[in-house]
């Protein structure tokens, strides 16, 4: 895998991370969105799933995320009966958490069998505790916060948007090692 097709992966991985919400009248779109950040993914995952049968894996959620994206906007963007407006967004955002996190994990994974394959176990020793941090706090912002704007729900997202930052610059520095 080469540093074009991780910063690649790594971009995407932010982009499907963090969530920056606009309304505009009945339509709320996705400023940071899923759909740009998986299809930078699966451009960058040619070379990276060939690396073993989990980075296998994390390509079919990537290209599963992609179509779930697609699916997200649609709902996001059409015009719901109020009564059903904050369910169909709650879908719309469940859908994008939820690949979000799959691939994460299985990329993160795949990372960690590579280092073990080449005796560098060491380089990938705080991943699992990186992931564990970016999906509680991803988890903790769809559940707790998602449905109304506030502070809290701001500082959420401020976190997310540090750690998302601190967990691909830590795997795209410690990546250089496997490569």
């Amino acid at each position: 895998m080469n540093k074009k097709s991780l910063n690649l992966i790594l971009i995407g991985v932010f982009l499907i991370l963090v969530r920056f919400l606009i309304t505009i009248g009945d339509i709320r779109i996705d400023v940071t969105n899923d759909i740009l950040g998986f299809a930078l993914i699966i451009l960058g995952s040619k070379d990276f799933k060939k690396l073993n049968s989990l980075a296998k894996k994390s390509f079919v959620v990537a290209i599963l995320g992609f179509v779930g994206a697609i699916a997200s906007q649609l709902i996001n963007c059409l015009a719901w009966d109020s009564t059903i407006e904050d369910t169909m967004h709650s879908i719309a955002i469940g859908i994008s958490v939820i690949f979000a996190i799959y691939y994460t994990y299985y990329f993160i994974e795949a990372l960690m069998m590579e280092a073990k394959v080449q005796g560098r176990q060491a380089a990938t020793r705080n991943y699992q505790v990186i992931w564990f941090v970016v999906a509680a706090l991803v988890f903790a912002h769809y559940f707790i916060f998602m449905s109304t704007i506030s502070l809290q729900s701001t500082v959420t997202e401020a976190l997310i948007v540090i750690v998302a930052m601190y967990s691909c610059l830590t795997i795209k520095n410690t990546a250089k090692q496997l490569c």
